[in-house]
């Protein structure tokens, strides 16, 4: 029974003892100064905001067994802000694509139609072949007078010619058109992955964010502590989490001069004109 006692006792000890150690470096963090602001310790700094519904101090270990003190916040109307700017984005991408498909639309419109073109071609083999298949003046057809001959002959050269640089032009242009015609579907393609792509990120980011958390990491050795990391935590409906990083000093200096609705938008990047429930 006086053992049992005895461990009971040693292991209360010994969570009163790492509570206690937990508490300490918690305190070494707070008592810190702001490099921001030599005015504030990180206490001051991260105390009673307006932009918490609920905040907090926590410690642990990271994977090489460094000692890390947290602060979390909480942020007020931070999951229906980033629903409505999730809208938003959704909105505005779908936007822009549609001005981009307007563009091909009109693009393609330009273009002559191939199928028009085709038969342009095959008229011009077609007059090209008769002229070929007539050939040089014989027999009868000779012209009697030297002169008229050559001429004839002239005239038939020039007409071979005609035809076959018609041909030509007009290979050129059909080509043409089903190379840009080509290049229009391509774009169309690929405008078509970017937005899907885009659209996938978005909902990937803000999709089924139930709780955005503000946090600051701090490492912690004796009375020694390093900035580790700040940023943003959003919790998911499936029970996934995502982490925004955000740059420290940008996002601390923020916070001390903007405490409320103006801080969780900032910290966020949420415009002003998005209205948490729209």
């Amino acid at each position: 029974m006086k053992t049992k006692f005895t461990t009971l006792a040693s292991a209360a000890l010994l969570s009163v003892a790492l509570a206690g150690c937990g508490h300490s470096e918690i305190d070494t963090v707070k008592a810190a100064t702001v490099p921001q602001d030599s005015t504030h310790t990180y206490e001051t700094a991260l105390s009673n905001r307006a932009s918490c519904e609920r905040d907090s101090w926590h410690t642990f270990k990271d994977d090489t067994n460094r000692t890390v003190v947290e602060n979390r916040c909480d942020l007020k109307n931070g999951a229906a802000l980033l629903s409505a700017f999730r809208q938003r984005k959704i909105s505005d991408t779908q936007h822009d694509f549609q001005g981009y498909y307007h563009g091909l639309d009109q693009t393609a419109g330009s273009i002559e139609n191939p199928e028009q073109l085709e038969k342009q071609l095959a008229d011009a083999k077609s007059q090209l072949a008769q002229l070929q298949a007539k050939g040089a003046p014989s027999g009868a057809d000779i012209p009697k007078d030297p002169e008229a001959l050559k001429q004839g002959i002239a005239n038939s050269a020039s007409a071979m010619e005609v035809a076959q640089s018609a041909v030509e032009r007009a290979q050129r242009e059909l080509d043409d058109a089903r190379s840009n015609q080509a290049g229009v579907q391509q774009e169309r393609a690929r405008f078509e992955q970017e937005e899907k792509d885009a659209l996938e990120q978005i909902n990937k980011t803000y999709d089924g964010v139930t709780k955005a958390t503000e946090v600051f990491q701090w490492y912690v050795r004796d009375d020694e502590i390093v900035r580790a990391w700040s940023g943003v935590e959003l919790k998911k409906q499936d029970g996934s989490t995502a982490r925004i990083d955000r740059n420290w000093n940008q996002t601390l200096g923020n916070l001390l001069n903007h405490r409320g609705d103006d801080h969780v938008r900032a910290v966020l990047n949420v415009p002003d004109n998005i209205v948490a429930g729209q």
